[in-house]
């Protein structure tokens, strides 16, 4: 079936919409993977690829628009931020994903939770080369109105969402002993930093120490 669909509505490129692929060579070619982390808040993040006019568009469809093929996407980009995160380490544990959170008010507006999808998205393929029973584990909430981040300079985003974030307390008390490399904090795009401080805030303020941070995408910026 799927087969026949292909050939009745032959998929097109997410970005310029030439035909025949769900991302054409020349698009894909220009969204550049990461290959190095970097330290944030004292715990390493790790990125799939570098922030473009490309992958804001795949970011965009995902987030405003419910794109599935545009959040797959994302989602393999953070299971290649997972495999470099967890390269020497022996993993035999369960693994915890902790999506970054939207408001409740974008949550209504999109009539989704993109951030959990991403998330959900990437623990599903990993789950497909690994032992590993990966969770999602969607304890972060934001506690407050906060302004739109977008036009926001560093200063002004880390002021916008001080004390921003809680957790809720069900579900959480196995995570407050976690093994090496058992708990990563999830983020589509990092750009000025401020929402994954905030969210390592929030945990290790109840004594949850995230292993790591995997986001799809990074500002040039962060690695500067």
């Amino acid at each position: 079936m799927a087969s026949l669909l292909h050939l009745l509505f032959p998929p097109s490129c997410l970005i310029c919409e030439a035909s025949g692929l769900v991302l054409c060579t020349s698009c894909e070619s220009r969204i550049v993977r990461v290959t190095a982390s970097r330290d944030i808040a004292g715990t390493q993040l790790w990125a799939g690829a570098y922030y473009g006019d490309e992958l804001a568009q795949l970011i965009l469809l995902a987030k405003e628009e419910n794109s599935v093929l545009a959040r797959n996407y994302l989602s393999q980009l953070l299971v290649e931020s997972f495999m470099r995160a967890t390269a020497n380490l022996s993993q035999t544990s369960d693994v915890t994903l902790i999506p970054i959170p939207s408001s409740a008010a974008a949550n209504r507006r999109r009539g989704f939770q993109h951030s959990y999808l991403l998330a959900r998205g990437a623990a599903l393929r990993i789950e497909k080369f690994s032992l590993q029973n990966i969770e999602v584990n969607n304890s972060l909430r934001v506690n407050r109105r906060i302004a739109d981040q977008s036009n926001l300079n560093r200063v002004e985003r880390m002021r916008n969402l001080s004390d921003a974030y809680s957790v809720r307390g069900r579900h959480m008390t196995r995570l407050t002993h976690p093994t090496p490399g058992s708990i990563f904090l999830i983020d589509d795009l990092v750009t000025s930093g401020s929402s994954i401080r905030e969210g390592l805030r929030a945990l290790r303020q109840l004594g949850i120490t995230p292993s790591g941070v995997l986001a799809a995408g990074v500002s040039p910026r962060v690695f500067s």
